[in-house]
């Protein structure tokens, strides 16, 4: 499973046309609260259209690469959270540093986000700890939230980071670890 979202989307959302670059491989798709399968002919479940505020956990039986060719997501859209844990998108392309992308009056009802393989807790005293740093533009996200909040994010510009990184890790196999979704 792979936790991701879309920062450009094409016009038409249907769950099988953003699928399509990957029919072969995709089982199905898992948003917050609702799901869509592949028979291999159809899409079954609730999930009918990606919504581009909405991270997804995408089910494959193969590595392969999602090819999408779109308009960008409006960097002023309004993240409306309820409390308790909620499954986002990261609207931008690029990275930028969580303190740095996130507005004050709504990381401080933000207490954790959980990315693919990765996690930050957000201290009492605004510092944020753990091994996510950065929000990515492909990349979705559970934000665990104290209540009900509205937010847009800050945009990347000169001051934060606006990188793709890349790590590969030539980890010996004794040492090599299955991480669950």
């Amino acid at each position: 499973a792979n936790l991701v979202s879309f920062y450009a989307l094409p016009e038409d959302l249907y769950i099988g046309n953003i699928m399509s670059s990957i029919e072969e491989s995709v089982i199905g798709v898992i948003g917050e609260g609702t799901a869509a399968t592949y028979t291999g002919d159809i899409w079954v479940g609730s999930l009918q259209d990606v919504d581009a505020l909405s991270g997804y956990w995408l089910k494959l039986n193969q590595s392969d690469v999602l090819n999408l060719n779109g308009s960008l997501v409006d960097p002023n859209s309004v993240y409306s959270l309820h409390s308790g844990s909620n499954l986002v998108s990261y609207p931008f392309m690029g990275s930028a540093l969580i303190d740095e992308t996130l507005p004050i009056d709504a990381s401080q009802y933000i207490t954790g986000i959980i990315g693919e393989g990765s996690a930050a807790n957000h201290l009492p005293n605004g510092m944020w700890v753990g091994s996510l740093q950065e929000l990515e533009g492909t990349n979705g996200y559970w934000m665990m939230t104290t209540q009900s909040i509205d937010f847009s994010y800050i945009p990347p510009n000169g001051m934060a980071r606006n990188s793709i990184n890349q790590y590969v890790y030539d980890i010996p196999e004794e040492y090599k670890i299955i991480q669950s979704t």
